[in-house]
């Protein structure tokens, strides 16, 4: 079973605080569709473009994980509830 690495998430938010970099994230997200994320290519591409963003750094297991749980999770970025979904998950306690 895929899950999001509680550490990385945590760093993660920690760079998001940065307003210009919470825009980029929100940009890239907002790039993908249900159906890009429900394949591989999809799925690695944006773990990929949301590392470099954040300057984060993933264990070829934390990208494979991450991957796998977009690809199960079943969030359409285009979908404005799944997008509230996804933001408040992504904020955390925010």
């Amino acid at each position: 079973m895929a899950y999001l690495d509680p550490g990385l998430m945590r760093v993660f938010r920690g760079r998001i605080a940065n307003p210009m970099t919470l825009r980029r994230v929100y940009g890239i997200c907002r790039s993908y569709r249900l159906h890009d994320l429900r394949r591989p290519a999809g799925a690695y591409g944006m773990v990929d473009r949301l590392s470099r963003c954040v300057g984060v750094p993933v264990t070829p297991a934390q990208r494979h994980n991450a991957a796998q749980w977009l690809m199960t999770c079943g969030v359409d970025p285009q979908h404005p509830g799944h997008r509230r979904r996804m933001w408040r998950m992504i904020r955390g306690g925010w």
